[in-house]
């Protein structure tokens, strides 16, 4: 399992925070996902083998969001 914490731009409230969670959990091999609009980091940890962190970036941004790098 691999965790990663990406940072965002343009959460700004709790039900944006489920919204990504959700979409995210969809992933196949997502174990965790916890989503902060105030710090604006969304966390993930998740199998390798089953995913990517280039999917998780796709479905952040097909929900609306950015991701600095």
């Amino acid at each position: 399992m691999k965790k990663i914490n990406l940072k965002t731009k343009g959460m700004h409230c709790t039900s944006c925070e489920m919204l990504v969670k959700d979409a995210l959990e969809e992933l196949p091999g997502v174990k965790e996902v916890s989503a902060s609009h105030s710090s604006g980091v969304i966390s993930v940890e998740f199998d390798e083998s089953k995913t990517t962190k280039g999917d998780i970036i796709k479905i952040i941004k097909a929900e609306g969001y950015e991701v600095e790098k």
